[in-house]
């Protein structure tokens, strides 16, 4: 009798991500597909609430995420420092019921 071969799939687990910004819409992009895969045309929109932007995003458990916020779907409106300096991506790794919350405070255009 042959074996049947199953497959797992990696256990998901759900991230919200909240954005502080002084702007009109905002986005996020990063390295796992389902923000864009570092495509900014493909960058996820963050609905507001309370005057603050989130979104909730499925992630594999304990898969490291990192991601960098946007005012457009275009890198030229890329999050900036307080000097306009360039910023290190956002990091986490996906746990379950993990928030995660950063302010941005000024963007590029």
């Amino acid at each position: 009798m042959a074996t049947k071969k199953t497959t797992c799939a990696a256990a998901q687990v759900t991230v919200k991500i909240t954005v502080n910004a002084n702007a009109d819409k905002v986005y996020v992009v990063g390295n796992t597909e389902n923000l864009g895969s570092w495509d900014a045309k493909k960058a996820v929109a963050l609905k507001a609430v309370d005057g603050k932007f989130e979104v909730s995003k499925k992630f594999d458990a304990n898969a490291v995420v990192e991601f960098k916020v946007l005012a457009a779907k275009d890198w030229e409106a890329v999050e900036k420092g307080i000097w306009n300096e360039d910023l290190e991506n956002h990091t986490f790794t996906a746990t379950k019921g993990l928030a995660v919350e950063i302010g941005v405070d000024h963007f590029a255009k």
